[in-house]
C-alpha cells in the first residue's frame, strides 16, 4: 500500500472506545468497517504500525491490525466457521503425539508436554489421550464438546488470536494455555518446535531454518501480545 497520510492520531469516543486517524480520515478494516478499539493499550500498538516512514506500506506485517479486522470483517459474521477450525486442530494436537526413541527425545517430550495435557484436563475436566507415533488417532467426542464449549466462552477478538497462534503452533492445546496465561510467550515457541530445536542443537543449525524460526517467534510473540493488550 503506498502512503498517503503524514499523520497518525488517536481520536477517543469513550472511556472504552477509541479511532484511529489518518490524517483526517478515520481508520477502516479492509472490507471498510468501522474499526473502534476497545482500549488504549491496542490502540497504541495499531498506531505503531501505521505510524511508519516508508512511502510503501506492507499491512501482511501488521499483526494487531490483522488480528483486529479478522475480528471485525470475519469472525463477527462466520463465529462457528473459526472455532470449527481451531477444533480441527484437537485430534492432530502436537503435544499428543510422542516420539518412541531416542530415549533423551521421549523424555524432553514428557517433560514439556505432560504439563500442558494436564493443563487441559483441568480446563475441561475429562482425561486427553496421548499417542506414541505419528499416525493421526481420534480424542474422545467428550474432550471435542468441551473444548468447544470452552472457546465458545471467548470474545471475537480472543478468538481471532487463538485461531492465529494454533495455526502457527499446530497445537490447539498450547494456545489455550497461553490465552489463559498458565504458559508464558517465551516458553511458547520452545514448546512448539521442540522436536525440530531437539534436532538442530543435536544435528546443527542451518542459517535459512534459523532465519525462518525467528520470523515465526515475532509473529508469535506479536499475537500474544496481542492477548495482553486486550486486557
Amino acid at each position: 500500500m503506498k502512503k498517503f497520510w503524514k499523520k497518525v492520531s488517536i481520536k477517543k469516543i469513550s472511556s472504552n472506545s477509541f479511532q484511529i486517524m489518518l490524517d483526517e480520515r478515520i481508520l477502516q478494516t479492509p472490507l471498510k468497517r468501522e474499526l473502534i478499539l476497545p482500549n488504549l493499550n491496542l490502540t497504541q500498538e495499531i498506531v505503531k504500525e501505521w505510524d511508519q516512514d516508508a512511502k510503501n506500506i506492507n499491512t501482511e506485517f501488521m499483526i494487531f491490525y490483522g488480528l483486529i479486522s479478522t475480528s471485525l470483517d470475519k469472525i463477527i459474521d462466520n463465529r462457528n466457521l473459526y472455532i470449527n477450525d481451531i477444533l480441527d486442530y484437537i485430534d492432530t494436537d502436537l503435544t499428543c503425539y510422542r516420539a518412541e526413541n531416542p530415549k533423551e527425545l521421549v523424555e524432553l517430550q514428557k517433560t514439556k508436554w505432560d504439563p500442558i495435557i494436564l493443563l487441559i484436563e483441568k480446563y475441561i475436566g475429562t482425561k486427553v489421550r496421548v499417542f506414541k507415533g505419528i499416525l493421526p488417532k481420534k480424542q474422545h467426542t467428550t474432550v471435542h464438546s468441551k473444548l468447544n464449549n470452552l472457546i465458545n466462552h471467548f470474545n471475537i477478538f480472543e478468538i481471532s488470536a487463538l485461531h492465529r497462534i494454533t495455526n502457527i503452533t499446530g497445537s490447539v492445546f498450547l494456545s489455550l494455555c497461553v490465552l489463559k496465561k498458565d504458559i508464558s510467550k517465551n516458553e511458547v515457541f520452545e514448546l512448539s518446535f521442540l522436536d525440530e530445536l531437539w534436532q538442530a542443537e543435536n544435528w546443527g543449525f542451518d542459517e535459512e531454518t534459523l532465519k525462518k524460526r525467528k520470523e515465526i517467534s515475532t509473529e508469535l510473540n506479536k499475537s500474544i501480545f496481542f492477548l495482553d493488550c486486550l486486557q
